[in-house]
């Protein structure tokens, strides 16, 4: 299947670290600190692939280079913003060598970021960026993540191509969350310039209270025949929904993230596609890429994306072990 970020990406940084180390180009062994720091916890199926991207990748670094990477990964168990500071706030205290975040709410996290980088600290935005106006947005070096927006755009593209809807509807689970916003903003504006009425509909973490409010919607507006999941957790009790409501064949479901439920979904066609992100490059590659600033002072040229790409049933083979495996 067609991979988000090449091969000769990743290569390329191996084999960078291999000839400053082969040359001794490198001084005498150095330690290094890095934060990781999201909005979501590591018991979370998503950001377990992250914490497991970022652990490898400072594995590798250890081993192939001879300094000593140390990576943290910080995350609330639940959605809280203000958890999330208070955990970005203890990184800063630390004075680490490079911290990359989730700038999931950029106005409560511009305060502590801007300071951050006031004091020296590289900062790399991951999976969610600051959206704002250049001028407004916090100044990072970079980031690194999937294209929300298009994210957006691009599933409701491919349910259109699919079946044209009556209607459509998007859950959302995490409220404020920048990167389902812009998800959603994409899609609607898609489906809405296609003539298809759309909107978001909140759904909140607990599956149970999910379940109740999609009951609610679906009897308001029976039309609905296509529904559009933001994530890993709002796909799982959809899927659930939606056989126990008869509506598998009926209503057409595109999601966002790769889990075990969707995939086999997906196989079982109940699932139109899911999309990925490919958020095991979200905890790998800012490790590396904060090990190469601080030891050599590279930076990328723009934004490294990784994602969106499709899981659908031309491809969900290819990655059923992986998923398996933790790295989807």
């Amino acid at each position: 299947m067609r991979r988000l970020v090449s091969s000769q990406l990743i290569l390329g940084l191996a084999l960078l670290l291999l000839i400053f180390v082969s040359f001794g180009c490198a001084a005498s062994a150095e330690t290094f600190t890095f934060y990781v720091v999201s909005h979501g916890g590591p018991g979370d199926p998503f950001w377990g692939v992250v914490m497991k991207g970022m652990e490898e990748s400072a594995d590798y670094l250890n081993k192939a280079t001879g300094d000593t990477i140390n990576a943290t990964y910080s995350g609330p168990a639940k959605y809280s913003i203000e958890q999330m500071v208070d955990m970005l706030n203890s990184a800063i205290a630390a004075r680490p060598d490079g911290i990359a975040v989730t700038i999931t709410d950029p106005d409560a996290l511009d305060q502590p970021l801007r300071r951050a980088i006031d004091i020296g600290i590289p900062i790399i935005a991951i999976n969610v960026p600051d959206s704002r106006p250049e001028g407004e947005a916090i100044p990072y070096h970079f980031y690194l993540g999937g294209d929300e927006y298009l994210s957006g755009k691009r599933a409701a593209q491919r349910i259109l191509e699919y079946k044209k809807p009556n209607r459509a509807v998007v859950t959302i689970h995490e409220i404020g969350h920048m990167g389902l916003e812009l998800r959603a903003e994409g899609f609607i504006e898609v489906m809405e310039e296609a003539g298809v009425p759309a909107e978001k509909l909140a759904t909140y973490l607990d599956p149970t209270q999910a379940i109740e409010i999609l009951k609610g919607y679906f009897a308001r507006n029976p039309e609905t025949d296509a529904i559009f999941t933001l994530g890993s957790i709002d796909s799982s009790y959809v899927i659930n929904f939606l056989n126990e409501e008869g509506l598998i064949g009926e209503v057409t479901h595109g999601g966002f993230d790769v889990s075990d439920e969707v995939v086999e979904s997906i196989q079982k066609g109940d699932t139109l596609f899911t999309i990925s992100q490919q958020q095991y490059l979200q905890g790998y590659l800012p490790i590396h890429f904060l090990y190469l600033y601080n030891k050599y002072n590279f930076l990328p040229a723009s934004d490294v994306l990784t994602g969106p790409g499709f899981v659908d049933a031309d491809n969900v083979e290819s990655v059923v072990e992986l998923v398996e495996q933790k790295y989807w």
